[in-house]
C-alpha cells in the first residue's frame, strides 16, 4: 500500500462531518427538561456531547493498537463506520422489529391461538404489540418465548449479519481463497504482485470498525436517554458502556472465522461463520443486553451487569453485613459473566496470533501438506476434549 493511500481524503472528512453534526443535533435535542433558559440550555448540551466522547474513549485507544496503516487504507475504513452510522444501524433496527412482530406471531400461534379473536379490532401486523391497550394478558411462559427467540436468536443474526455483509460491500479483503460459481474452494491471487496473504489485521480491524459504528450509535441513543437531572452518574454509564465490549468480541469472532475461510482455506459455510458471534451475543442477550431495536432500558446498568450507584436499589446484597443468598447469587452471576468474557477476549487475541502464523506457514509448505497439519490440529483438539470428558 503506497503512502498516498494512507492518507484522509477529503471525502473521508465529509463523512466524519456529517457523525459529528449528526450527534451534535441529537444531543441538542436530548437536553432534558426542554424548558430551561438559554444558557442552562448550553450547559446542558455541552454536557451531552461530553457524554458522548466518554463513549469513544476506549473504542479510540483500541482502534489505535489494533490499525495497521501498512495493512489497511484509512479512508476504507471510515466509509465503513459512516455506512454503520447512517445505513446499517436504521436498516437492523427497522429489521428486527419486523423479526420481533413475526416471532411473536409465531409464539402466538403455537401457545395462546386464541389472541387473534381480536383482529376484527385491530390489524394483525401490529397485534403484539397493542396487546395491553385490549385489556388481552398473554401468559408469562407466552411472553418468555417470544422474547428469548426475538432478542437471543433473530436480533443477535440479523445484526452480526449485517456488520458481515456491510464490510463486504464497502471493503476488498485480501485473500488466498474464493469461491466458484458451483461453491468449490479456488486459489485466488489477491496483490498485483501475486502475494500470499499473510496479515489477517484487515479482517480484524474491519470488523471492528463496523461494530463500532453500529455501537456508537446505539450508545449515542441510550447516553443521551440517560442524562436527565435524575439519572445516577451519567458520566460513569457513558464510559462503561464505550467499555462493554461484546459488539467488538462479535465482530472479532466474525473476522477471524472469515480469515480462516479466505486466508488459509479451511471449509466452512455461514453457520461457521456467524455461528460464534451469533451464540455470545445472544448470551449477552440473555444476560440483559438490549437489542437495538428495544429504544429505552428501564434499568440502563443491568444490561452490563453492573451494580446501580450509590446504592440504590438492586445494587448490592450486603443487609446489616450479611450477605443474603439473592445477592451471592446476582454476584455470582456476575462473576461468571466477567469470567466469559474475559476468556472470550483471550481466544480472540490468542486465534489472532495463531491464525496470522499460520498463514506464514502455509507459504513455506505444500498446499496438501499444510491442510492434512490442519485437520491433524482438529483431530488432536477433539481427542483432548475426549479425554477431559472422560
Amino acid at each position: 500500500m503506497n503512502a498516498a493511500s494512507r492518507l484522509m481524503k477529503f471525502d473521508s472528512i465529509q463523512k466524519l462531518c456529517v457523525v459529528g453534526g449528526v450527534v451534535g443535533a441529537m444531543s441538542w435535542a436530548g437536553v432534558a427538561p426542554r424548558t430551561l433558559g438559554r444558557e442552562l440550555y448550553r450547559k446542558q448540551f455541552k454536557k451531552n456531547l461530553e457524554l458522548v466522547a466518554f463513549t469513544t474513549i476506549l473504542p479510540l485507544f483500541t482502534f489505535a493498537l489494533t490499525f495497521d496503516s501498512s495493512a489497511t487504507n484509512i479512508n476504507d475504513l471510515i466509509s465503513t463506520f459512516y455506512s454503520a452510522f447512517v445505513f446499517v444501524f436504521p436498516a437492523v433496527f427497522s429489521l428486527e422489529i419486523v423479526a420481533a412482530t413475526v416471532c411473536r406471531l409465531m409464539t402466538f400461534v403455537a401457545w395462546e391461538p386464541s389472541i387473534f379473536s381480536l383482529t376484527p379490532r385491530i390489524p394483525t401486523i401490529v397485534l403484539p404489540w397493542v396487546l395491553r391497550e385490549q385489556g388481552y394478558h398473554p401468559k408469562r411462559i407466552t411472553l418468555f418465548v417470544a422474547d428469548f427467540f426475538t432478542s437471543c436468536v433473530a436480533c443477535p443474526i440479523i445484526e452480526e449479519a449485517g456488520k458481515l455483509v456491510l464490510v463486504n460491500l464497502c471493503l476488498s479483503l485480501p485473500r488466498n481463497f474464493a469461491r466458484d460459481k458451483k461453491g468449490r474452494k479456488v486459489k485466488v491471487r489477491s496483490s498485483g504482485q501475486g502475494m500470499q496473504v499473510t496479515n489477517v489485521n484487515p479482517y480484524v480491524v474491519s470488523m471492528l470498525v463496523a461494530s463500532w459504528g453500529v455501537k456508537f450509535t446505539d450508545s449515542l441513543r441510550r447516553v443521551l436517554l440517560y442524562s436527565k437531572p435524575s439519572s445516577l452518574h451519567p458520566a460513569w454509564y457513558a464510559f462503561a458502556r464505550g467499555c462493554f465490549p461484546v459488539q467488538e468480541l462479535c465482530g472479532t469472532l466474525t473476522a477471524l472465522q472469515w480469515a480462516r475461510r479466505d486466508v488459509l482455506g479451511v471449509e466452512m459455510g455461514l453457520v461457521g461463520l456467524l455461528g460464534p458471534a451469533v451464540f455470545i451475543h445472544g448470551m449477552a442477550n440473555f444476560r440483559g443486553m438490549k437489542p437495538v431495536f428495544k429504544w429505552n432500558s428501564a434499568k440502563p446498568w443491568s444490561e452490563m451487569q453492573l451494580p446501580v450507584p450509590d446504592g440504590a436499589a438492586g445494587a448490592g446484597a450486603v443487609e446489616e453485613g450479611v450477605m443474603n443468598a439473592k445477592g451471592l447469587n446476582k454476584s455470582f452471576a456476575k462473576l461468571l459473566w466477567l469470567t466469559i468474557l474475559l476468556r472470550v477476549t483471550g481466544y480472540c487475541v490468542k486465534n489472532y496470533y495463531m491464525i496470522n502464523r499460520q498463514a506464514r506457514r502455509r507459504t513455506q509448505r505444500n498446499e496438501d501438506a499444510f491442510a492434512a497439519e490442519l485437520s491433524m490440529g482438529k483431530m488432536l483438539k477433539k481427542d483432548k476434549k475426549d479425554k477431559k470428558k472422560d
